[in-house]
């Protein structure tokens, strides 16, 4: 396809499917396979110019994480005490969930402690931690699971740490609005870019909004950060915490396929969740989670996918260049704006637009004769 990443969920050993309460950060969970099963998986991806992107989960641990284990069992005389954020001694069984504030934990649930990631013994533990992936694995960077609720000091540690053992490795953080506090150069590259999924899936789900407001809003995003920053922004529009876009635009691919075109002509990092490049359903969470329909590859996606993809990777200069929008006066739900030397032209109104004049066409879906048709795209040469 020409993916030249792949961000992991947690692989690390953990009792649950989801992986997010782990037990062992340092042991491959066997559901996935073996130490050396993921280190073939670096080596062969690094051969091909595939990045590896871990998820650490360090907001909170799982129930059976050792220290944890020690802490329920010893109590205050625990060497652990401190690492986690424990009001109550004896810890109560019931209620089902932590609203009691007994400790704290991740959403409320029993299973999830939450770390004292401001403790200098879990700052160091988790550093250490951290330095050990990239350089027992070589990874090439670390997505930090709800980034936005451990501490600065714990992030500036790593970042300070793993850049000098690897000096390009990407750190990611899980915030869902305004991160500008962990984007100062010290903390985290980049974030999970949810505002700009946001603002295009709502200019599609509401077909009152004019072109303009769409623009408006990218615009928004793009200038809530620096430009370096944006250059290397997550931007995605759905995930494994989402509904899958296929589900979201009600199966509609013309919709579909204008979103992807969005998503691969903006500045910042691109990417789709497995199963994108077949338009494999799924509701929220976790139903967005389902297997991957390896027998089942819908072709003409695939290969749409597939073209955007070489498209931004060819075209260097939509991460270079600002994006320009045009008003179109005649259709206001026409998407219209150039990057570089690039056009690129949505018409997301129900009656057909007419384009001005015939150039090099690198990308079309439904464009017929110099005319984009409902629900069209056209990527052209300026």
């Amino acid at each position: 396809m020409g993916v030249n990443g792949i961000y992991l969920t947690p692989i690390f050993e953990d009792d649950s499917g989801h992986k997010y309460d782990t037990t062992d950060y340092k042991k491959i969970d066997p559901d996935f396979g073996t130490e050396s099963d993921f280190v073939n998986l670096i080596s062969n991806a690094h051969k091909r110019n595939i990045k590896v992107m871990l998820d650490a989960v360090f907001n909170h641990s799982g129930d059976n994480f050792m220290p944890w284990v020690d802490v329920k069992k010893n109590g205050k005389k625990s060497r652990y005490w401190n690492w986690f954020m424990i009001n109550t001694w004896p810890i109560p069984q019931k209620p089902y969930d932590t609203r009691d504030k007994r400790y704290y934990s991740f959403a409320f649930m029993t299973s999830m402690p939450k770390l004292n990631t401001n403790n200098p013994e879990v700052i160091e533990y988790i550093t250490d931690l951290c330095s050990y992936w990239v350089r027992h694995y070589d990874v090439d960077g670390i997505r930090f699971d709800v980034g936005n609720e451990i501490s600065h000091k714990l992030i500036k540690s790593i970042r300070q740490k793993v850049t000098s053992i690897k000096s390009d490795v990407y750190l990611l953080g899980e915030i869902w609005h305004d991160s500008s506090p962990w984007l100062e150069g010290d903390e985290y590259d980049a974030v999970m870019n949810y505002p700009f999924k946001q603002a295009i899936s709502a200019f599609f789900e509401d077909k009152s909004q004019c072109a303009k407001q769409l623009e408006y809003k990218i615009n928004a995003c793009l200038g809530m950060y620096r430009k370096q920053t944006q250059q290397v922004m997550f931007n995605l529009l759905d995930s494994h915490d989402t509904d899958r876009l296929i589900k979201r635009v009600k199966n509609n691919k013309d919709v579909f396929f204008q979103q992807l075109t969005i998503l691969f002509t903006i500045t910042g990092s691109p990417c789709i969740f497995y199963g994108t490049e077949t338009a494999l359903e799924g509701g929220h969470d976790p139903d967005c989670r389902r297997c991957m329909l390896w027998d089942n590859i819908d072709k003409d996606t695939f290969d749409k996918i597939k073209s955007l993809i070489n498209i931004r990777k060819e075209n260097k200069q939509i991460n270079e260049n600002d994006i320009i929008f045009k008003e179109v006066k005649s259709n206001k739900r026409c998407v219209y704006y150039s990057v570089g030397n690039m056009e690129i032209i949505l018409n997301c109104n129900d009656s057909p637009f007419k384009l001005d004049d015939v150039k090099e066409t690198l990308f079309s879906h439904k464009f017929e004769n110099n005319v984009l048709l409902s629900g069209g795209i056209c990527i052209r040469k300026i």
